[in-house]
């Protein structure tokens, strides 16, 4: 199969973009989660939770499982103390939608000059990265409770919470494509391996409507790797090293 890449600069895009979507995500994630005025786990907090701007006073957990079913402190007349870490947090979710838009365009410019279908499924697969991209960037300007500093849940959350179960739900098309398009580019079978398992997390976050913070978690954190493992495989596909 006669697989190529356009040119350096796309190759550039997919490899530098890659690595700055996953460094741009860490890097404002632990900001975050140091400035966050709470004790906080993945076990008992959802990564948009480090993204509010009010956070509850008494020190516990944002959302709590009550009578079977989650309740918002503030529910509960539980008073708020401010979020410090929050803009960095949403900041990092903006950085890091616009880095994987640069990601993908860059996969745009992957081509096969026999098998036409590879560039279709390329080109798809790119819109979806570019989709993912633009909700990751709205996720970052609606938090759960306000608009860069401006609280106001009312108008913020209905809009977060839409645009996170799309982006998890593109999150799942994304890896079910990827795995698809890295074994026809007779890239590294751990691509196409590793992205077809991880699609179980997106698959709890989406038809569960979001409702274990851990499971969550492992759902970003797997796709920032599949992320990285493509840039590299992509890198070394064209051994533009």
């Amino acid at each position: 199969m006669s697989v190529k890449s356009t040119n350096k600069l796309a190759d550039h895009m997919v490899y530098y973009g890659g690595l700055l979507t996953i460094i741009f995500y860490l890097c404002f994630l632990i900001i975050a989660w140091i400035l966050f005025p709470n004790p906080a786990s993945p076990l008992d907090h959802w990564l948009s939770d480090l993204g509010r701007y009010e956070v509850p006073i008494d020190g516990n957990p944002v959302w709590r499982f009550i009578d079977g079913s989650y309740k918002l402190y503030s529910e509960l007349g539980i008073n708020s103390i401010p979020n410090l870490g929050a803009i960095f947090y949403n900041i990092g979710c903006i950085f890091t939608g616009i880095m994987m838009m640069v990601f993908f365009i860059g996969l745009m410019k992957i081509e096969n000059s026999e098998i036409k279908r590879i560039k279709i499924i390329t080109n798809i697969f790119t819109l979806l990265g570019i989709i993912g991209g633009i909700f990751l960037i709205l996720i970052g300007i609606f938090a759960e409770d306000g608009i860069f500093l401006i609280v106001n849940e009312q108008l913020a959350y209905p809009v977060h919470h839409t645009a996170t179960l799309i982006f998890f739900l593109i999150l799942l098309i994304i890896k079910g494509v990827a795995g698809y398009w890295a074994l026809k580019l007779n890239l590294n079978r751990f691509i196409t391996i590793f992205s077809w398992l991880i699609i179980i997390f997106d698959l709890i976050v989406v038809f569960t409507g979001n409702n274990y913070a851990l499971i969550e978690w492992l759902s970003v954190l797997t796709s920032l790797a599949l992320v990285g493992i493509i840039a590299l495989g992509i890198r070394v596909k064209f051994l533009r090293l």
